[in-house]
């Protein structure tokens, strides 16, 4: 969480192989029951995550499912206790270049994909 009493734009950069390769998410202005993470990859090296936070105070029942180049594949369901974060490695469960996810939960939660190359 970054407050501020102004309006800012919050973002998490991080960069590893010597700064060669990096990933960032810009920051979310609030919380939702459903996230679309575009592309993503399991294969050749990479490597895929999901992290969901639950800044709420009650638990979260969260799915996630996967969509790949030959259809959908189910993915974990999590009960995510109140604010806690969790990381979801999609490698776990499919194998692709192609590889997209769909977060959806009932109750109000932030998600972010990150993705690795060469680890």
């Amino acid at each position: 969480q970054v407050p501020s009493d102004r309006e800012v734009i919050a973002e998490r950069a991080m960069y590893y192989n010597s700064r060669t390769c990096a990933h960032d998410s810009i920051g979310v202005t609030s919380p939702s029951t459903t996230w679309y993470l575009a592309e993503g990859a399991t294969t050749g090296g990479f490597e895929t995550w999901v992290l969901i936070q639950n800044p709420g105070d009650s638990s979260a029942q969260v799915d996630l499912t996967f969509m790949t180049d030959t259809g959908e594949v189910a993915g974990p369901s999590l009960n995510l206790a109140p604010a806690s974060r969790t990381s979801v490695n999609v490698g776990d469960y499919v194998t692709t270049y192609d590889v997209s996810t769909q977060v959806t939960s009932d109750r109000e939660v932030i998600a972010e994909r990150a993705m690795y190359y060469g680890q």
